[in-house]
């Protein structure tokens, strides 16, 4: 999996760039608000992407994000029935992640109606599949925050709960088993000992 790409960017539209990578030309599809930062770096600036690699019979394409929040997004959209890659770039050029996520937390279907290419019955389905998973995030965002986990431990967090799913339990799951497990523990506490107090949440 390619999870960011970082290089010069030498074509760039709103809806797609090609960065240059080790004499490479990497074509990447964006979103609008990626591409408004883009613009802000020079053409000798490198730039990095959070990318997602989406595999079909027919082809490789490869989705570009300026940061976490519009790539997590861009996977919690694709997740819902109906939603391919294509739209979820064309609702995440409508709205900024933190726009999305108030709107589906009050079930704003007119806000999200208004969004190019999301009609009623789209709208109600994000909200529908999406309201649960945002708040679910949400929460592991407060915890991560109240206790000032760095970089390092945000990774080993992730990873415990990849740890769980493999084992067998659903990812909202293993999330909330992880989440308490940190705040009890605390950040310094190893992977293996946050998997094994989370087990006994789950």
């Amino acid at each position: 999996m390619i999870e960011r790409i970082s290089g010069r960017v030498i074509e760039k539209n709103p809806t797609f760039c090609i960065i240059e990578n080790s004499g490479l030309g990497i074509g990447v599809f964006i979103s609008l608000n990626t591409f408004q930062k883009i613009e802000q770096h020079s053409s000798q600036e490198n730039v990095t992407l959070y990318t997602y690699l989406h595999v079909r019979e027919d082809a490789l394409q490869l989705y570009g994000f300026g940061d976490e929040a519009e790539k997590r997004m861009f996977q919690l959209l694709i997740s819902i029935s109906g939603v391919g890659p294509r739209l979820a770039i064309a609702i995440l050029s409508g709205s900024t992640p933190a726009e999305l996520e108030a709107a589906i937390a009050r079930e704003d279907v007119g806000m999200l109606t208004r969004i190019p290419g999301v009609g009623k019955k789209t709208a109600q389905r994000l909200i529908l599949e999406l309201k649960e998973k945002i708040q679910e995030q949400t929460q592991i965002d407060q915890i991560t925050s109240a206790v000032s986990v760095p970089a390092a431990h945000q990774t080993k967090v992730t990873e415990a709960v990849l740890a769980l799913v493999a084992l067998g339990y659903k990812q909202p799951d293993a999330q909330k088993a992880i989440n308490k497990a940190v705040a009890r523990l605390g950040a310094d506490a190893s992977l293996e000992v946050l998997i094994k107090e989370a087990l006994k949440e789950v």
